[in-house]
C-alpha cells in the first residue's frame, strides 16, 4: 500500500506538470506522505473469508452489464451496486455480513475504462483480485475514507501489468477538461459530498446511521443521475472521503472533512495520470486527501 501511495501521487500529480504545479504537489506530497507515516496502521489480517474475491469480481461484473450492456453511466452504475449491496446487507440481519464493501470495493473495480482492459475478463479478474486484497489488508487503513477505491485501484493497477506484459494494456481514458464553471462546481462539491456522506453513515444525536457503504452510495446514485458525469464523479470520489471514521477527525470532525473534500477538490482539477481510467483512482485521491490532513495534524494523541 505505501508504494501504491508513492506510485499513484507521482503519476497522477508530478510526472508531466508545470513546474509551479509540480513544487506545489511535492509540497503537499511531504504532507501525505507523514499523515500516511502516522495514520495508515497496519494489523496482520484475521480470518480470511474466501468469499470476499468473488464477491468483489460479481461487483465488478455488475458495473460491467450496466455500463457496456446497459450503456448506465459508471458513476449511476457503481452506485446502484453499492446501495443494493449494503440495503441486502441489512436485510440479511447479520447472514451476510460484509457483502457491502466486498460488492463496493468490485463496483469500483468494475469501473475501469475499456480504453484500459478492453476484455471483460481483464477487469472482472481485477475485482477478484481487489477482493482478495481487501481480506489481505482488512487489518489496514481502519476508518481512512477512501480505502475501498484504493484497494480496487491496486487490484486493477497488478491486472494493468499483466496486461502490459502481454502487450494487452490500452491507452487509456481521455481526461475531461473543466470548464471554469465547472471548476467551481468541482470545489463545492468536494465540499458537500464528504459533509452529506458523514452525516448518513454515521448519524450523531441519537439518529441511526446508515453504515459507509449507503451513505456514500445513496447519495451518489442521486449526484450520476442528476449531474453530468464528469461532476457526478466528483461527488462519488468525495464521499469517499466522507466514508473517514469520526475518530480519525477529532477534535473538530466536520473542520476537518471540509479541508479533506477541499484538497480533494484541488487534487481532481490537477489530476493528470499516465493512464486514466484506471478503476479506483477516486478513492485513491480520496485517500490522498485524506492523509494530507492527518499528515497537517501530525502523529496520533498517544501515538
Amino acid at each position: 500500500m505505501a508504494g501504491m501511495v508513492l506510485a499513484f501521487y507521482i503519476d497522477a500529480f508530478l510526472v508531466g506538470a508545470p513546474v509551479p504545479l509540480a513544487v506545489a504537489f511535492a509540497l503537499v506530497g511531504v504532507v501525505v506522505l507523514l499523515g500516511f507515516r502516522h495514520h495508515a496502521e497496519h494489523r496482520p489480517a484475521e480470518a480470511i473469508r474466501r468469499s470476499t474475491p468473488l464477491l468483489a469480481a460479481l461487483g465488478a461484473l455488475a458495473v460491467l452489464g450496466l455500463t457496456r450492456g446497459l450503456t448506465l453511466p459508471v458513476v449511476v452504475s457503481a452506485a446502484m451496486v453499492g446501495s443494493v449491496a449494503s440495503l441486502a446487507e441489512a436485510a440479511s440481519k447479520g447472514r451476510w455480513a460484509g457483502i457491502g464493501p466486498a460488492l463496493y470495493c468490485g463496483a469500483f473495480a468494475g469501473m475501469t475504462s475499456e480504453r484500459v482492459l478492453l476484455h471483460p475478463a481483464g477487469i472482472v479478474l481485477a475485482g477478484a483480485l481487489a477482493g482478495l486484497l481487501l481480506e489481505l489488508l482488512q487489518g489496514s487503513w481502519a476508518g481512512i475514507g477512501g480505502k475501498l477505491g484504493s484497494t480496487a485501484f491496486l487490484g486493477v493497477l497488478g491486472v494493468c501489468g499483466m496486461a502490459f506484459a502481454l502487450d494487452r494494456l490500452g491507452p487509456g481514458a481521455q481526461l475531461h477538461s473543466y470548464s471554469q464553471a465547472e471548476r467551481a462546481a468541482v470545489l463545492l462539491l468536494a465540499l458537500l459530498a464528504p459533509a452529506t456522506t458523514q452525516w448518513l453513515s454515521y448519524g450523531g444525536n441519537g439518529r441511526q446511521g446508515t453504515g459507509v457503504v449507503l451513505g456514500s452510495a445513496a447519495p451518489s446514485l442521486a449526484a450520476g443521475l442528476l449531474l453530468p458525469p464528469a461532476l457526478a464523479s466528483v461527488w462519488l470520489g468525495g464521499s469517499f472521503v466522507g466514508m473517514t471514521a469520526p475518530a480519525r477527525l477529532e477534535p473538530h470532525p466536520y473542520r476537518q472533512l471540509l479541508l479533506m473534500g477541499l484538497v480533494f477538490g484541488l487534487f481532481s482539477l490537477g489530476f493528470e495520470p499516465t493512464l486514466a481510467g484506471v478503476g479506483g483512482e477516486l478513492g485513491a485521491t480520496a485517500a490522498m486527501a485524506v492523509f494530507a490532513v492527518l499528515g497537517l495534524r501530525g502523529p496520533k494523541r498517544g501515538g
